[in-house]
């Protein structure tokens, strides 16, 4: 149905590197950090700006201590406790929703039977402006995964398996990372498969059928459209 609100359902593992994900990929979110401090520390902890890029971390209690940091640290730091309290699910319900600014809880997921986190992504209403912007100046290199390069292997796709570079480490595959030119080695500054549309000012990929997972999913929710600068529209 057209007015379903879409869902994704995330385990522990896979929220806490969405979370990590969101804090590396858009810089310094002061407000969404000082929310954060008193849900991960258990109210024992505080954050306050200071000057431009500084911040001060307070403790509060019996020990009560202050800690001087970069802004750009904070999200590391936070993350880290994160990893080492080991938060409830509802807990990281909570977390999540605020990062990624849209309603999440703890459901029990229908095919698994496993108690996981269900994040409303309420992308049915989104139109893609096909501005051609995400694939120009977005840092995906590192998205493709083993999935997609299996699948460009089964449907015999050498001209996009020639474009993909295959990392090894201790002569097994670790990463893939895309698009490579395959005359020169080099990571291409932009999508090769980026075309113009008939339509004037609008563009078209041409392996959509088949274009990598990242591609498919972005953006993925409305905070991931506002903060990369996508074009597209919510209608």
């Amino acid at each position: 149905m057209a007015n379903k609100k879409e869902t994704i359902f995330l385990s522990q593992k896979e929220a806490l590197a969405a979370i990590r994900l969101d804090f590396m990929q858009y810089g310094p979110q002061f407000v969404l950090y000082q929310e954060l401090c008193p849900i991960i520390s258990g109210n024992r902890t505080i954050v306050v700006r200071e000057g431009r890029n500084e911040c001060v971390l307070i403790t509060r209690g019996r020990k009560s201590k202050t800690r001087r940091m970069n802004q750009d640290d904070l999200g590391k730091y936070l993350y880290n406790q994160l990893q080492e309290k080991s938060c409830s699910l509802q807990v990281l319900a909570e977390i999540c929703s605020r990062v990624f600014e849209t309603p999440a809880r703890v459901v029990k997921h229908a095919e698994t039977g496993c108690s996981s986190i269900q994040i409303v992504t309420d992308m049915t209403r989104f139109h893609c402006s096909q501005c051609g912007d995400c694939c120009r100046n977005l840092l995906y290199h590192n998205d493709c995964t083993q999935e997609d390069y299996r699948r460009w292997q089964a449907l015999d796709r050498v001209d996009i398996l020639e474009r993909v570079k295959v990392i090894e480490d201790d002569g097994k595959t670790a990463t893939y990372k895309v698009w490579m030119d395959p005359d020169t080695g080099r990571l291409s500054k932009e999508c090769p498969w980026l075309s113009e549309s008939k339509v004037k000012n609008r563009f078209e990929c041409s392996i959509q059928d088949v274009k990598p997972e990242f591609c498919r999913v972005y953006p993925l929710t409305r905070k991931h459209a506002a903060m990369t600068g996508c074009k597209g529209e919510f209608k």
